[in-house]
Formats: structure tokens, sequence, C-alpha cells
């Protein structure tokens, strides 16, 4: 392992080569992942955005389209930026020649880097998931600390189920709502939802509804558990069942995250919570990192999805590794999905 891996080019190589987790959440919901040329950029929003041209007469003119259902907006996603001692870098300064325990401390070195470098991708992956049940939950994808971020649609509201219209009730006819909310966005974008995901306190009164019941005896039980193997669910989402006349898969999910210095986790997906969506119909853009390869130097700009760099602090003994990466999560139309909330 040589000293001069340390670079930000080689620990972004290495990086690289790490094994993403499959996180079933994200690839559900993920179509792409696109890199920009520029830490700000413009991005073609869409807002039910579903035009039809009207017939004309072969002597008319023809029609002007107004793009009004399309928005380009310049983006600067926030920064997500992590940092770990590089004890890997410490341990190899320590090598005084060839030896059985150069040697040694050159195969914990290797260690001591991996484990870093896993746990930076675990923390920004976790972070990412964060932003996107964000976007999916609020309408809104996180771009700062918490105070900042992007509403694409100005008018998103989370539907609010009352003692009136609620999921607790076994009563209450869940398959003609879900089939409401997916005629409302077809009407509105031609997007066809697919996909409910449910927090696992909501899964109870789904399964216990009659016409849900009811809906079920059409499904076929050895497809399900088909499907259930061929997605290879994980990472807290499981397979909860499917509404055959609506064509649609229900899943439960449910994971924890909290930030450095909280005592508290808090759910991913939170609780008595349902959002509806379009399988892959969301993408995220990378801006460009303008980081410093070394200290000292110049900043140089980097068209990459994320940055593994090394640093070293003047007011401290512990080198650094640093990750870097400024995703943007958008959907493919504003107004395809939505999020709902069982009140009390």
């Amino acid at each position: 392992m040589e000293r001069n891996m340390f670079t930000l080019v080689n620990l972004t190589k290495i990086y690289k080569q790490i094994k993403k987790p499959q996180i079933s959440i994200w690839d559900k919901l993920i179509a792409k992942e696109v890199t920009k040329n520029t830490t700000k950029f413009e991005v073609q929003t869409k807002s039910a955005g579903r035009l039809r041209a009207p017939l004309v007469s072969a002597r008319e003119k023809g029609v002007f389209i107004e793009k009004e259902a399309f928005e380009v907006t310049m983006y600067q996603p926030g920064l997500i930026k992590l940092y770990t001692i590089n004890t890997a870098e410490s341990l190899l300064e320590q090598h005084f020649g060839q030896t059985i325990y150069a040697e040694n401390q050159d195969n914990i070195a290797k260690k001591e880097l991996a484990e870093s470098m896993i746990e930076l991708r675990d923390i920004s992956t976790r972070t990412k998931i964060w932003m996107l049940l964000t976007l999916l939950t609020t309408g809104v994808c996180p771009t700062g600390d918490g105070t900042a971020g992007v509403k694409y649609d100005k008018d998103f509201k989370q539907i609010a189920l009352t003692s009136n219209d609620t999921f607790k009730n076994p009563q209450f006819d869940i398959v003609k709502w879900v089939e409401d909310r997916q005629n409302e966005i077809f009407k509105s974008t031609g997007i066809v939802i697919d996909s409910l995901v449910m927090a696992p306190d909501v899964v109870s009164y789904f399964l216990a509804n009659e016409k849900v019941k009811e809906d079920q005896k059409n499904v076929n039980v050895n497809l399900i558990q088909l499907n259930q193997n061929v997605q290879r669910l994980d990472n807290g989402m499981k397979l909860v069942g499917f509404i055959p006349s609506l064509n649609i898969t229900v899943y439960s999910y449910i994971d924890w995250a909290k930030e450095p210095g909280e005592k508290e986790e808090t759910q991913l997906l939170p609780e008595k919570t349902i959002v509806g969506f379009k399988a892959n119909s969301f993408t995220v853009y990378y801006g460009a990192l303008a980081l410093r390869p070394k200290q000292g130097e110049n900043a140089q700009l980097f068209v990459e999805k994320e940055i593994i760099r090394p640093f070293y602090p003047e007011a401290s003994e512990d080198n650094e590794i640093q990750y870097f990466s400024a995703p943007l999560i958008m959907p493919e139309d504003a107004k395809g999905y939505f999020a709902a909330k069982v009140l009390e």
C-alpha cells in the first residue's frame, strides 16, 4: 500500500470500487443518476405537463404551443460533506522498512481505509434516502441544513385522512380512494402510479379493510411470492400485497436515521404515512464539485457524483478523509405522486 495513493483522484477511484448497498426503496424510485458539468445548472421541470394538439384544417397556420407546463430553473444542490479520521495513512507513516511488522501494518492500513470508505458510503447513502423520502412526503427536496429546499410543485400538500375517510375504518373503501388518487394523477400528468409504500403502522389497517380483502380474492398468491423473489426486497422494505384492479403493488418501509449530535433517531418514512408513485419516476442530478485537490492548490472542477479527498488540518494531529457530493433529486412530474397521513 503506497503512501502516494492518498490523493483525491486515487481515493475517489477506490471509493467507486466499493460495492454499493442494494437499497430497495432507492432502486424502486430512482430511474437514473446524472452528473452535471457545472456547480449550478438548469433543469427543466414538468408540472402537470401533458398537452394535446387540436385538429386544424390544412389551410390553417397551426397552433403555437406555449410551454407553460414546463419550467426551467437554475439549481445549485446542497453539499453533502462528511469526514472521518484517516488512520490508514497514519499507520503507513509508521513504516520503517519491509519487515514482518511493516507488512502487518500494511494489511491493517488497508482494512482501516476500507472501513473508513464504507462508513462514508453508508452515511451518504442514508442521507440521500432521507432527501428522497422528504421529497416524497413534503414535496420539498432538501438542499441545505434542513432549512432550505426546492419545492417543485408550490401546491403540493400532504392529504389528511380524517376520521370520516380513514384507513382505520374497515368499511372505508381504500381501493376506491387509491383509484381516485391514481385517476387524478393520470388526468393531470399522464402518469399512472403503480406503487404504494406505507409505514408499518398503516399495514394492519390496509390488510383488515373489507374492500381490500375482496379485491385480494383475485390475487394469485404464488405470483406475489414470485414477484417478491424477483425484486429481492431488503433494507426495511417488504411486500404487503397487490391491488389487481388497479395494478398497484403495495409495500411497507421502515428505517431510521439521526443527524450528528442528535440523541433520537427518526423514521425516514414517518409513522402513519402513505406515498403513491410510479416506479422509477425520479432522477438524481449531481452538481460538479469545485475543490482543491490539495491544500494550497487552486480549486478544480470535478464532474463526479462523489469525491473523496485527503485533508490535513493545521490545528489537529489527525489526518482526515473527506467526502463530497451535491445531489438534487427531481420527480418526472411535480404532480406525479402523492403523500397522505392517517390521522388519529
